[in-house]
């Protein structure tokens, strides 16, 4: 009669244990999921700083050119729109690498070249420069670079970066997107980044 009653305990037993693994496997799943999504986070940020590093050996290697030589704003849709328009958008008029350039040359090519690598590097991406101050006192260069991020989403919608504002400062101020390179509409999916150059 006892042996009857515990007919099947050893198939629950083994339901059981298949349920514990599948828990287990699928935490297991997430965190592999969370370590990718961490992985291109910070692979994106060391592109930037390499990038942006980049740029800035550039202005110190061209110190005879003009403060305004290293400017360039635009919109990211603008922008985008242009690259994506042309092969050839950033083939250089003069390439400094194997002739000889004027400063102002020089720097042009500096940022063709900059924004080019930025455009290979990084999905969607777009560089911007505005310098500030007087050069030999305090110059300073504004470097925002905006990239499409897909991962850039809530409940299934691509949201829009913060935009900048002079009340915005801290953390909140490296992250946001400058008001001319675009409205939160226009920046949908967008991130930012900005970082301050100083020759």
């Amino acid at each position: 009669m006892l042996m009857k009653n515990q007919r099947g305990a050893g198939l629950i037993e083994a339901l059981v244990a298949i349920l514990v693994l599948s828990i287990g496997l699928l935490g297991m799943l997430g965190m592999q999921t969370a370590a990718l999504k961490y992985e291109q986070s910070s692979w994106i940020r060391s592109a930037l700083s390499s990038n942006i590093a980049s740029l800035a050996d550039r202005i110190r290697a061209n110190s005879g050119s003009l403060a305004t030589a290293y400017t360039y704003t635009r919109s990211y849709a603008d922008e985008r729109a242009a690259i994506e328009a042309s092969n050839t958008y950033f083939d250089p008029a003069r390439d400094c690498d194997t002739t000889v350039c004027t400063a102002a040359e020089l720097a042009t090519y500096d940022m063709l070249v900059w924004r080019r690598d930025l455009d290979q590097q990084l999905p969607g991406a777009t560089g911007f420069i505005v310098p500030t101050g007087t050069k030999g006192v305090d110059l300073r260069f504004l470097v925002t670079v905006a990239w499409f991020d897909k991962d850039n989403v809530d409940a299934g919608v691509l949201q829009s970066p913060a935009i900048c504002t002079a009340a915005t400062t801290g953390i909140a101020a490296r992250n946001c997107c400058p008001a001319a390179v675009g409205n939160a509409a226009a920046l949908t999916g967008v991130r930012c980044a900005n970082l301050e150059v100083i020759p």
